[in-house]
């Protein structure tokens, strides 16, 4: 598990034209990422275009924990999802 909380510096708030407060995540890398990711799907969800617009594939060639992206095409999508999310389910289940 992670605990994640929100950090801001003392007399600092957030709102409209202001940098916002940080989102501190602690625990595991790899539950880090995963609460990272969880967490960039649902701004993403409210906001569309805030991590995709301009995202393309990527491989990394580090070793050890690293992330990879892949750009799914319409039909590809669908299928990664599956039937009310149970493809990703499965997925998210799978790895770890």
């Amino acid at each position: 598990g992670v605990l994640m909380f929100f950090m801001s510096k003392t007399g600092t708030r957030g709102g409209k034209g202001s940098e916002g407060e940080k989102l501190m995540i602690c625990g595991p890398e790899r539950a880090r990422r995963g609460a990272e990711l969880k967490v960039m799907s649902s701004v993403e969800t409210k906001n569309p275009g805030t991590f995709t617009r301009g995202v393309r594939d990527k491989e990394s060639s580090e070793r050890g924990f690293d992330t990879n992206r892949m750009l799914f095409k319409d039909d590809e999508m669908s299928y990664a999802l599956g039937k009310q999310g149970s493809t990703r389910k499965k997925l998210e289940t799978a790895s770890g």
